[in-house]
């Protein structure tokens, strides 16, 4: 992978700007999405708690765009909110636009969860500790995360009638019982269609989950 050139941080001031959220708009280009039911509690948090931080924009013409802040766009317009504070950015190339999208949502820190149950802990019942998750897992290296899904575009691979396509995916379980339930219908899809192959180790570390 290319090496980040090095520069060194701006002195300049942020430029933050008060805007009707009619000139806002999201970046059509981004990969990030929201579930029904997360986007309904990202709502619940702006009503109790307010917007604290500016939308990452660039300007289009007469409009604004979003690199860092769409769900919370989203969330405001239907809302109904009219203005919206941004902070407007400048970059000169599509590969800078997606920097400053990555940026904006980069995992560079990570809770210690002891740490964080004993900051928590005291406040419990203070607290709707439903209306807010977060991120134990470790993060993963981009660079890395590309390789994993860049096409095999080799004669061989791409000619070969008897290629295999494989899949790969990672899967979080809320409860023990979904992992359960999961690890039946594992079970069952194997003994239906004996042809499908799933990974022979999937099953056994199920198996081992629910123990």
């Amino acid at each position: 992978m290319k090496k980040a050139p090095e520069t060194k941080p701006q002195a300049a001031g942020l430029d933050i700007r008060r805007v009707s959220i009619s000139l806002v708009e999201p970046w059509e280009k981004n990969p990030r999405n929201i579930r029904t039911v997360d986007f309904e509690r990202l709502k619940r948090q702006i009503l109790r708690l307010g917007v604290y931080k500016p939308l990452v924009c660039y300007e289009e013409g007469a409009q604004f765009v979003v690199l860092g802040g769409n769900m919370r766009l989203r969330a405001l317009k239907a809302l109904g909110l009219n203005e919206v504070d941004i902070s407007v950015v400048h970059p000169k190339t599509e590969a800078e636009r997606i920097e400053y999208a990555l940026s904006d949502n980069d995992r560079a820190g990570f809770y210690e969860e002891d740490k964080l149950a004993e900051l928590v802990f005291p406040h419990a019942q203070e607290i709707n500790l439903g209306e807010f998750h977060v991120d134990l897992a470790s993060s993963v290296d981009l660079g890395k995360f590309v390789e994993r899904y860049t096409p095999d575009l080799t004669p061989s691979a791409a000619s070969s009638e008897d290629h295999e396509e494989t899949y790969h995916f990672d899967i979080v379980f809320e409860t023990k019982e979904l992992c359960s339930e999961f690890l039946a219908l594992v079970k069952a899809v194997k003994t239906k269609f004996p042809d499908v192959t799933i990974g022979r180790a999937l099953t056994e570390i199920l198996d081992e989950a629910l123990k």
